[in-house]
Parts: C-alpha cells; structure tokens; sequence
C-alpha cells in the first residue's frame, strides 16, 4: 500500500503546493450512528477554538492514507487522565513532602478495584465507532498545507493579519500541525481563508487541506474535506464509502494504533 502522497505540483495561479485528488483512497473513524459522511456543520458564529484543525463554516470530514493512522488521530481525542495536581494541594491529611500527583494515585489504585487503567480504550469506545473506507472525489486537488511554497505563500498572504491576531512570530509545519488551544485559531483560520478566496489554476476550488500527522509521517497524509455541495445544497458531494468495519478488540489497525500511543484496548 502506497501511504504518503506527497505533492510536488505548484499551482501557478496560487503558488500552493497542490495534490491530486485522483479518486484516492482514505480512511475514517466516525460515531456508527452518524455514518461516514455526515458530520457537524459549524456556523460562522461559533467559536474555533472547539472545532477540528482543518475545520471551517460548514461540514468538514477527516480521514488519512491508512487505517492506523486515522485511528491514531482520534485517539487523541480520548483523554481519560486527571490534571497532575498534587494530592497535597486537594487533602489537608496529605504532607507537601508527598510528591505523589492525585492522577497518579488514582493509577495505583485503579486495578484494585477493577477499573481501566488511564490510557485505556473502552468497549463501549470501540462499539459506537466503524472504520470507513471512502474514495475521494475523481477530479480536483487538495492544498498541502505543508509544502515549502504553501507556507511561504500563506505567510505573504497572511502573516500581517492573522499570525498577528494567534502571536507567533512566523509559520512553519510546527504551528500548522500543534494542538496548542491558540493555534486552533490559526489553522481554522486559514482552512477558511483557502475555502474562501482559493481558485486553482485550472478554475476549481479545492477540495480540502492535505497535511502531515504529528505523530509521525509513516501512518500516511491526513485529509480534510471540505462538503462544499452539501453545505451549499447543490446536491451531493463525490465523495463515495468503499467499506465499513467494525472496531473489535483484536483488529489489527486498532492495536498497531493503541501500541502507537501507549493505550490498552478493551
């Protein structure tokens, strides 16, 4: 299986480093109620700070190049440890000499009671969620948010307002890929800009951002669709489900995934 397709193409109508959509395959994890292609659409009003990277106005889908890594991305999601405070600063009973944290604690005395320990991915976790496959549409690109020359044009496109506006200084892949709550700002930013204002060379808009995981580069390009028919009521966009699986405890994708992050399945 081919995982990363990584474009070389500059558009010359927008210097973005572009990628073929070509009816590529990807991978998505999504709520088995909600099917594979029929998520949240946000409102202009709302606040970005709560959407995913890539999201914009609208309905946005995520998935990536292999099923291991999609499956890394929304493990992010699932953050099941305490804040590390001291148990000190919460029982008066405790010594400051104790340096234990109240999440650690609660660690140790979890398998005693028959609980999952902290970085567990639960049955019921699993249960609600399939693994898609999808085809992308036939025709059109993607912008790679990571190439040399889309950063470069962002930063002249953007960099007197909107990096301003998030406080840094300059863009590079680190900014574009951080889950740093500021920068979520940032990137829903310029996804709306790039929907918004974007034309290809060839007269299309495109059709979402392809960029990098931060949890390294071997799980595959990650993609955001943009479901711009859906949202504009036009009719359906050409984005097609291949094949649905079941998360089980021993699905492969799931325990490659969960070694990744140091999770356990149940």
């Amino acid at each position: 299986m081919q995982v990363s397709f990584t474009a070389t193409t500059v558009c010359t109508a927008t210097g973005f480093n572009i990628t073929p959509s070509s009816r590529r395959s990807i991978f998505r994890v999504a709520q088995t109620r909600y099917g594979p292609i029929n998520p949240p659409a946000h409102s202009a009003a709302d606040d970005p700070e709560n959407w995913s990277r890539w999201d914009t106005p609208g309905r946005t889908i995520y998935g990536c190049a292999t099923p291991t890594g999609a499956l890394v991305e929304v493990l992010e999601y699932i953050r099941p440890d305490p804040p590390a405070v001291l148990i000190a600063e919460l029982f008066d009973d405790v010594s400051y000499d104790d340096e234990l944290t109240l999440a650690e604690q609660i660690a140790r005395e979890l398998p005693a009671h028959g609980a999952m320990p902290y970085r567990s991915i639960s049955r019921g976790w699993r249960e609600a969620r399939s693994l898609y496959e999808l085809h992308l549409p036939h025709h059109g690109w993607f912008v790679n948010i990571a190439g040399a020359q889309s950063i470069s044009t962002l930063t002249a496109q953007l960099g007197s307002t909107l990096l301003a506006e998030c406080n840094i200084d300059q863009l590079t892949i680190s900014e574009l890929t951080s889950s740093a709550p500021n920068l979520r700002r940032l990137t829903t930013g310029i996804a709306t800009w790039i929907r918004d204002h974007v034309i290809l060379f060839d007269g299309q808009l495109p059709h979402g951002i392809v960029y990098p995981s931060k949890w390294g580069t071997s799980l595959g390009d990650n993609y955001a669709v943009w479901l711009r028919r859906t949202d504009d009521g036009t009719g359906s966009d050409d984005v097609d489900m291949i094949e649905a699986s079941t998360l089980g405890r021993h699905t492969k994708p799931l325990v490659e995934a969960a070694a990744l992050r140091g999770m356990k399945v149940f």
